[in-house]
This record gives structure tokens, sequence and C-alpha cells, in this order.
């Protein structure tokens, strides 16, 4: 693909507007497809954001440089320049302009340098362009291929849901592929490492970091809009399916009892697992936005049941050959029990806070 339609929508906007300011008769146009440019990225969430932080700052840049350029005609022009870009940093920072400050210091340089004969008609032209050039960009980013920080942040969490759902697919094949439950030769898979668990939680660090976005969407008081609290659902319970995956890495299966009971443990663990990787496999066919487009996912329907060898192996653990057995391989067995259930419960807990938010 030549073009994604995110490139495809930022080339057509700056060029609309680079083509209505041309044929303008008001100067200065050219800031307007710059504005564009610099706001029509990522989401509308997060566009809204740059564009109040980019509208602040130019505001910002402006008064100090009319203030300094009025004001401070009697000091030396480096020492002027210097106060009025160190004025606007403490004060950009004070009102928590992360990229707006930049803007502002050009207006301070590019004022005071090139524009001083006409200072109160350039800025006035230039903020004026650059909020027409925020406003074409938020609406395109509103009506033309629409890109919603809450889809976004979904597609996201669907695609994180894929490498879980392989993480637990590679911890089902060790079951499968210990020597006590192996029925036929095949391949040993690639064994897990620390590293892929260190990388998954960047990942999910970095879905954390669409929440901001998301929240500038959802308007006033974000934090109780059911949008974000299923975020919040979703990140948890795939923090939650991290902490147990990593535990079943390091706490490998138990080996060295009866063989036929270690392959009964093995099974119920693999196949319990297995049902988990299908169950997030619903969630991913959920959270698809061609699933919900207006409204927010459903979860699965029928409520998550463990398999029937699992709910079996309890009474196989009351075999007086295990308890006979020593202390630490009882210890391994339960360990890896609980690190099983725990992945079980972490999805059953999703889902079930997954309903409450719906239901309100």
């Amino acid at each position: 693909m030549l073009m994604s339609r995110a490139e495809l929508r930022l080339a057509l906007t700056a060029g609309l507007a680079n083509g209505f300011a041309s044929m303008s008769a008001v100067p200065f146009g050219m800031y307007m497809p710059l504005a564009v440019l610099a706001v029509c990225t990522g989401t509308y969430g997060g566009s809204l954001e740059l564009g109040r932080q980019r509208l602040l700052g130019s505001a910002l840049g402006s008064l100090l440089l009319l203030i300094s350029f009025h004001g401070l005609q009697g000091l030396p022009f480096p020492l002027a320049i210097a106060l009025t870009l160190a004025a606007l940093r403490l004060l950009g920072g004070w009102l928590g302009l992360q990229v707006g400050y930049k803007v502002g210091g050009i207006i301070v340089v590019m004022g005071w340098l090139v524009h001083d004969q006409q200072l109160e008609s350039w800025i006035a032209l230039r903020l004026f362009w650059t909020a027409l050039g925020i406003l074409l960009a938020l609406l395109s980013l509103r009506l033309f291929w629409p890109t919603r920080a809450l889809a976004t942040a979904l597609s996201s969490y669907s695609r994180f849901l894929e490498q879980l759902r392989e993480t637990l697919i590679a911890l089902a094949e060790r079951l499968d592929s210990s020597p006590s439950s192996r029925t036929s030769p095949s391949p040993i898979p690639a064994p897990l490492t620390p590293e892929r668990f260190r990388a998954l939680r960047v990942q999910l660090v970095a879905l954390r970091r669409q929440r901001p976005a998301l929240a500038i969407e959802l308007g006033s008081n974000p934090l109780r809009h059911p949008a974000y609290r299923l975020m919040l659902n979703l990140d948890d319970t795939a923090s939650r399916l991290i902490t147990s995956c990593t535990g079943m890495l390091r706490h490998s299966p138990p080996t060295g009892l009866d063989a036929a009971l270690v392959e009964r443990v093995h099974r119920s663990e693999a196949e319990l697992l297995h049902q988990l990787v299908q169950r997030l496999a619903l969630w991913q066919e959920h959270l698809q936005p061609t699933t919900h487009s207006h409204s927010l996912p459903k979860p699965p329907g029928q409520p998550l049941a463990p398999p029937i060898t699992w709910i079996a192996l309890v009474n196989d653990l009351n075999d007086g050959d295990v308890n006979g057995a020593s202390l630490e391989r009882l210890e391994r067995i339960a360990v890896r029990l609980v690190l099983c259930r725990q992945a079980w419960q972490a999805i059953s807990d999703g889902e079930r806070q997954w309903n409450s938010i719906l239901r309100g």
C-alpha cells in the first residue's frame, strides 16, 4: 500500500487549505496549511489537544511579543529577546504546554526580526489562519475517514490480544510437547523467553499512552465514561494475563511423579489454556470496529466455564500417590494450578466487569 488513509487525508486536507489560502486576498495564508500539517496527525482527540496547545502557545507568544517589543526597547536586542523567550517558557510550563510554547517562540523571533514593521497586523492574521487551519484539520478527522481515539484504542487492544493468544498457545504447547504427554514425535516449539514478556509489558505501556487522547474526546468527567472504564478493564485483564503467563514460564511443569497423573495434570492445564486462547479470539472479534461501529462493543454472550478435565483434576489430586509425593513436587503442582486459575479468572473477571460497564 503506497499511501494509508491517514496520509491521503492529510495530503488532501493540506492541499485544500493551501488552495483556499492561495485564492484568498488575505495575506500570510501559508500559516493555514502549516497548522493543518502540525495538527492533523493521530486521532481526533490527540489532534484536538495539539490544536489547543498550538493556539494557546500562539496567543501567549503574540501577547509577550507585543509587550516586550514596546516595553523593552531600551534594552539591547539580544537581551530583550532572551527575556521574552524565558518568560514564554516559564508561562508555557505553568500553563502545562508541551508543544505550544515552541510555536510561541517562533512567533517571538519572527515577529521581532522579520515583521517588526507590521507587527500588529501580522500577529492578528497569523492567529486567524492558525485557528482556521486547526478547525479544518479537526473537521477532516471528524468527517473524512474519521479517526477516533476509541476506535483506535480498541483496534490496538485487539492486536495486542493476538500476541497474548500466541503466548498462551506457546505455553500450552510446552505441556503438549512434554515427554509425558507426547504421543507421537513432533517438533518441540521454540522456548519462551523473559524478553518476550518484557516486550509485552512495553507494548501495554504504549497502549496506556492512548488514554489522554480518549479522555479529551469523551469531554467532561471522562473517568466515569463507559468507554474509558472499558479501556481500564482491558488494560487490567491484559496485565493480569501477562503476570500469570510470566509465572508459568518461571515454574516449569512438574515431573518426577506418576507418569499417568502428570499426563492428566498437563492435559488439564493445556486444555484450559487452549480454552482461554479461543476466548481471547472472541474478544478480538468483538473489539473489531466493524462489529460495534458507533456503540461500545459487547462481550461474549456465554459465560466462561472451565473445561471438564479441569474440574475432574480435583478428584485426581486426591489420589494417595500424589499425597505421598515430596512437598517440593506438590508445591510445583499447586503453583502451576494457581497460575492457570489466575489466567482463567482474569478473563472471567474482565467479562463480568465488561457486562457491568455496559449495564451502567
